[in-house]
């Protein structure tokens, strides 16, 4: 009979644990709290953000091993929603769901009470995309040199559409004019469907448009791509260039949707909440709907959310002193 020594046992055991223990320490579930785990949504029901949040609720709520609820808090430029959360419990349970609007916000106006980093700490980047830089295809231009030639010799204002005063799409659209020497005039819409409808109808000549609500249009040759925002192509987009590429600078920042908690909550549950959103974004089904409505699934680390963070704010703010653009 063979002598089983318990050298290997125990080292089997070992690598065992350090392999579960990542998955195990997720599965816990949160400190004790008042109800249900809250994801608060400064944007209103039926937007991209809202259907990603939903779509994370049930695997986050398994893996937490506590009921999740989504609630729209919109209004104020997302400072309702915002301030729920920096007035709730630091115990986990209310994190806010906003998209990359909210660090631009305080950048352009002073007057919004609350800040990535100083009131709400990054807990995981969920989505990420890229804009689009998009023209009609009455625009006799194959490519964005072409665009700015011939715009320059007609001396024309150009009316450059975009989702909303102060949005990315705003500031993405001064900038590049700054940086091409074009005359531009903002035509602010209220939300993409507007500003794809009125492009669509021939009353707008430009714009940049996120990636995944552009798709669609450009398959179907209504809209014609000429540049893409962000440090690489977009995957859907693989022929169409980057801005970077083109030689012009300052369009790393991507468009993303991610959590934060309030500023304050423990290290031990930011990391805990992060490792859930994390392994929630990678499951499956909520990946394959992310990438389905046109974005990239990420599910980041709370440090890498940060980090990205941090790498993407100083850039804004040179576009924001560049272009001028400004609130209050």
């Amino acid at each position: 009979m063979r002598k089983v020594t318990r050298r290997p046992i125990l080292t089997a055991l070992t690598a065992m644990l350090v392999t579960l223990a990542p998955a195990a320490w997720a599965q816990q579930a949160l400190p004790p709290g008042p109800g249900p785990v809250r994801i608060v949504l400064n944007s209103p029901p039926g937007s991209a953000a809202d259907a990603v949040a939903r779509v994370l609720a049930e695997p986050l709520a398994e893996i937490l091993s506590q009921t999740v609820v989504v609630e729209n808090v919109p209004g104020g430029g997302g400072m309702i929603g915002a301030g729920r959360v920096v007035q709730s419990r630091k115990d986990g349970t209310t994190i806010l769901s906003t998209v990359s609007g909210a660090l631009i916000g305080p950048m352009l106006d002073r007057s919004l009470a609350y800040e990535i980093g100083r009131d709400l700490t990054p807990v995981s980047q969920i989505t990420a995309a890229m804009a689009v830089f998009v023209v009609r295809p009455s625009v006799e231009a194959n490519t964005l040199q072409d665009f700015v030639a011939r715009a320059k010799e007609k001396r024309e204002p150009l009316y450059f559409g975009n989702y909303g005063y102060g949005s990315s799409s705003h500031l993405q659209g001064m900038l590049l004019a700054k940086q091409t020497g074009l005359e531009a005039e903002p035509v602010p819409f209220n939300g993409t469907s507007q500003l794809i409808s009125e492009m669509l109808g021939g009353r707008l000549c430009c714009a940049f448009i996120d990636a995944g609500s552009a798709r669609e249009f450009i398959r179907s040759g209504q809209l014609r791509p000429l540049g893409v925002t962000g440090p690489r192509r977009a995957p859907y987009l693989p022929e169409v260039p980057t801005l970077t590429e083109l030689g012009i600078p300052s369009f790393d920042p991507q468009i993303w949707q991610g959590m934060f908690l309030p500023a304050g909550t423990p290290p031990a549950i930011v990391d805990a909440v992060g490792r859930a959103l994390a392994e929630a974004t990678r499951r499956p089904a909520p990946s394959r709907f992310i990438r389905e409505i046109g974005y990239e699934p990420v599910g980041s680390s709370p440090e890498e959310f940060a980090a990205m963070i941090a790498h993407d704010a100083p850039i804004w703010r040179r576009i924001i002193e560049e272009t001028g653009v400004r609130i209050k």
